[in-house]
This record gives structure tokens, sequence and C-alpha cells, in this order.
């Protein structure tokens, strides 16, 4: 359960027997961060860019299209900021621009409107992992782990520099 994503999979028993045991150690739920909470249970890692895409949905009898960018994707849709009105459960089609490449979306997370765009979160309504063509770090990663890439010394140090 929730447990088995806190912790490690094989350290999961010993962390529902701890929860058992010590019950009024534990930070009630509503102090916990909403953010980290989600974050803790997402399938894939989000990815913070911007990326061109364009936005199909039926308003009553018309086809509303709406030119806009991401805010961040995962492998099962993205965040963006829309002109129009959208509800919770309420079906699109999300067009990469740059691939041309379509996906029908629903809306599962509508926020707050800033400077007339409301803030939306869509999921692919089938599996497309490769639809933002872009690979995504897996589950394990973290950003303080990225490595420095290695700069040939022979180019930074004039004493080992070629002749």
């Amino acid at each position: 359960m929730a447990w088995d994503k806190l912790f490690n999979r094989e350290g999961s028993a010993r962390a529902k027997e701890a929860a058992v045991a010590e019950p009024e150690t534990r930070a009630p739920s509503s102090d916990l961060n909403a953010s980290e909470t989600k974050r803790d249970t997402r399938r894939s890692k989000r990815v913070y860019i911007s990326m061109p895409v364009l936005v199909k949905l039926q308003r009553g009898a018309e086809l509303y299209e709406e030119r806009t960018a991401t805010e961040a994707v995962n492998a099962q849709g993205c965040s963006l900021r829309l002109n129009v009105a959208v509800e919770r459960e309420q079906r699109m089609t999300i067009v990469n621009v740059k691939s041309a490449q379509e996906v029908e979306c629903r809306v599962v997370f509508v926020g707050q409107s800033e400077g007339g765009k409301t803030k939306a979160g869509v999921e692919f309504t089938r599996p497309a992992e490769y639809f933002w063509h872009i690979a995504f770090p897996p589950d394990d990663w973290n950003p303080a782990d990225r490595r420095r890439p290695i700069i040939d010394r022979a180019l930074t140090q004039p004493s080992l520099r070629r002749a």
C-alpha cells in the first residue's frame, strides 16, 4: 500500500509493524506536505519543460483549439495553463507540435486561474510513454546525485597540452 511507496519494498513489512507499534510518533496526515506526498506516489518522474502543444476540446457544439505550452510532463500526461475553463474528467486531445502526434487525455486536476489562464493537469487515456520524445529519469533518480561532465584534463591544463 502507501507504506510500500514511502519505504523500500524490502522494509515495507517492518514499516507497517512500526506504524502499528508506535502510532503516536507519526505526524498527522494533515501536517504532511500534500505536494511531497503526491510526489512520492507518482508513477513516473516529472520533467519541468515547456513543450509547445495544441489542445483540442469540445465546448458545447463547437470545437475549441488553443496553442499553449506544457509546464511539466511525465510519462502519463502533463500540466499546462489554458485560456479556457475546463472541468475534471473533461476529455481533450493534445497534439505534440514538434512530432504532430495526437493523444486523447482527460483532465484530472483543475487549479487556480491566474492572469486569465487556468492550470490543468491532464492524463493520457491510453499509455503513450514516448509521446513527448524524451527519456524520463528512473524512479530512484535524485537530482543531487547528478554527475558533472568530465572535462579532458589535457584541454584545461597547459602543461598537459599535446604539441
